[in-house]
């Protein structure tokens, strides 16, 4: 069964995430990382003990762990909560964009209340209204140009190397990298809640910040693209 990989930095919404898994999505093992002092009372099938560093080093080591024993992950932030049928849904999207032999499929991730544009279910492109409390598009599988992996899947030969060694923009800058080799990322119907912003904090000019030099000396032309920097 497909694994599911999480980093934690305090494990605050951790518990309810773990109670989420055991009670719709029992059969995938969990790959946890975390300070040995937060995930030490939590139950996985796999603990990484390690003091927070930045989202991408801390999920690689997670993610790159789990893809020693499996070809594909499912990546999830340490502060959503499935639905019964989040796992479900986004897997059977996978199946469905697997046949889609006119593209290779980089993230397949599922929509939340609190995400970019394209994966909020806040935000509708289309003239629609709401139906029974959804939007009719959010039924509807849609190709992306980014997206964030709040949970999301991914297969070994496309995570590569894995995200750069940031907070912001560590997402971001992946899923420009895999663009950059032919892949293609999409949003499922899948549906997560999550709490947004809870592990690496609301200061996005000092996130921003930091992360502006790296991308400056290691990916100038995505700097140049979205900062004109």
């Amino acid at each position: 069964m497909i694994p599911i990989c999480i980093a934690t930095v305090h494990g605050k919404g951790l518990g309810v995430l773990l109670e989420s898994i055991r009670q719709y999505a029992p059969e995938h093992p969990v790959y946890l990382r975390g300070p040995e002092s937060v995930i030490e009372k939590f139950d996985a099938h796999l603990k990484i003990f390690g003091q927070p560093s930045n989202f991408g080093d801390d999920y690689n080591q997670v993610i790159q762990a789990a893809l020693k024993n499996y070809d594909q992950c499912i990546a999830a932030n340490d502060d959503i909560v499935l639905t019964p049928d989040s796992i479900k849904v986004l897997m059977e999207d996978v199946g469905i964009i697997n046949t889609m032999h006119s593209v290779r499929a980089g993230w397949v991730v599922s929509r939340s209340d609190a995400a970019r544009p394209c994966q909020n279910v806040r935000i509708t492109e289309q003239p629609e209204r709401l139906h029974f409390y959804k939007f009719p598009s959010e039924a509807h599988i849609k190709m992306a140009e980014e997206v964030s992996p709040i949970l999301g899947w991914i297969n070994k030969e496309a995570f590569g190397e894995g995200f750069p060694p940031l907070n912001w923009y560590s997402d971001d800058v992946h899923c420009w990298d895999l663009n950059k080799r032919g892949y293609t990322h999409f949003v499922s119907a899948s549906y997560v809640h999550h709490i947004g912003s809870h592990t690496i904090g609301f200061d996005a000019k000092k996130l921003h910040d930091q992360a502006l030099p790296w991308l400056q000396a290691n990916r100038p032309e995505y700097a140049k693209e979205w900062f004109d920097a």
